[in-house]
């Protein structure tokens, strides 16, 4: 297991007496269907803002949310839910204060139609689960009535073209690529506004460029890179050894130009100073951690944003740094069965998500179908004047 799933495991472990013990069966029930610690984990937190919604609004007398019995879930109705909805559409106006034990800058956000769709698919889940497949000693249903299976989710009812067209703007290409990764050690520099940012920016340029880049030159995900071991780095082959979705071991590719990225920071890796054993390639230091320890999945989202914002393009997250070196190989490489092995795809289908995106390609292919080599385009007839025709022609 890597060391973020055992950090997750080790949370869900801790957390999870806080919830009804209907909670706890469904995540048994996920645990058993080889679901991971860390979606466990988010659905866990879409319950909790449910439960702690449900008890501000008094529909139960629960004083702690492992409290709240199954009867308060089959008591409800189709409108209360829907005031639910309403509620996670305005909370940012509120900051969401009542459910949150410390409000943040982010909870004055209003929520994207997406999180919201997520935080209600969750309860969909659970009620569905409780409702349709769990049973007591009796055999019967944990709830006898599943309010959700009436709410619906709009699903997004757009096209592969059209999911491309959205994405076209939120991923690099071809020259941004480079530009970024310059961006993130170089011209980052020119938005440090004080003395602190900007040392701050010299101790860590180094790891983010290299961190991006290795993203960008392999598509691996942040959670592979975060995991990384000095072990698991075989520089020779350009190859990183690591254990992907599914429990799968693989040993996938990185290019020549993201190696010359990772091999600068491994060279000052050292300075930060890295607690004794510590075999983390990617490390961070806090004030509550001065010695270097492994990055957390949390810190590389958050400085991948950081700059993408700086450079212009904000909808740009770690993630979207996956999907740009994707769509990059299949504009060069349009072997989709090889970017399915470097991406550790189980389905084809899956890797063909990233076929849609370059809309230049169905263009050319377009054109292609009517472009004749070596055509001569018609010359444009004359005019015909009935005065040109001679006598006593029928007109």
């Amino acid at each position: 297991m890597s060391v973020t799933k055992q950090r997750d495991a080790l949370q869900l472990l801790q957390t999870i007496p806080s919830f009804p013990w209907y909670v706890e069966k469904f995540v048994e029930h996920k645990k058993a269907k080889k679901h991971s610690p860390s979606t466990l984990l988010g659905y866990l937190r879409d319950f909790a803002f449910f439960f702690r919604w449900m008890m501000a609004e008094g529909l139960t007398d629960a004083a702690e949310m492992k409290e709240i019995p199954l009867q308060a879930l089959n008591d409800l109705k189709k409108e209360t839910v829907e005031s639910y909805i309403l509620y996670l559409q305005e909370s940012h106006l509120y900051e969401r204060a009542a459910l949150l034990d410390k409000p943040t800058r982010s909870s004055r956000r209003e929520y994207s139609d997406q999180t919201i769709k997520r935080k209600i698919s969750s309860l969909k889940s659970l009620f569905h689960y409780l409702a349709s497949l769990a049973e007591d000693e009796n055999g019967e249903s944990y709830l006898t009535r599943n309010v959700m299976a009436k709410i619906e989710v709009e699903a997004d009812e757009l096209t592969p073209l059209a999911r491309a067209h959205a994405m076209r703007a939120k991923i690099l290409i071809d020259g941004e690529i480079h530009q970024f990764v310059d961006f993130v050690y170089n011209g980052y520099l020119a938005h440090c506004t004080t003395t602190k940012k900007q040392q701050y920016h010299y101790q860590n340029r180094d790891r983010d460029a290299a961190i991006i880049a290795l993203i960008l030159s392999g598509g691996f995900r942040v959670s592979e890179i975060v995991n990384l071991n000095l072990s698991d780095v075989v520089l020779e082959k350009n190859q990183l050894k690591m254990v992907r979705k599914g429990k799968k071991e693989d040993a996938p590719f990185f290019s020549d130009w993201g190696k010359e990225h990772l091999q600068r920071y491994l060279q000052v890796r050292s300075k930060y100073r890295p607690a004794e054993g510590e075999q983390a390639v990617f490390l961070a230091v806090s004030p509550t951690k001065p010695h270097g320890h492994r990055i957390e999945v949390r810190s590389v989202q958050k400085l991948v944003k950081k700059y993408a914002q700086a450079f212009g393009i904000p909808d740009l997250s770690v993630h979207k740094l996956r999907h740009s070196f994707a769509t990059q190989f299949l504009r060069l490489n349009p072997d989709p069965h090889q970017l399915q092995a470097q991406l550790g795809h189980s389905k084809l289908e899956t890797t063909m998500q990233y076929a849609h995106v370059l809309e230049d390609a169905l263009s050319e292919a377009v054109n292609r179908t009517t472009r004749t080599l070596g055509a001569v385009s018609p010359e444009p007839k004359e005019a015909h004047d009935p005065m040109d025709e001679p006598p006593g022609a029928p007109t």
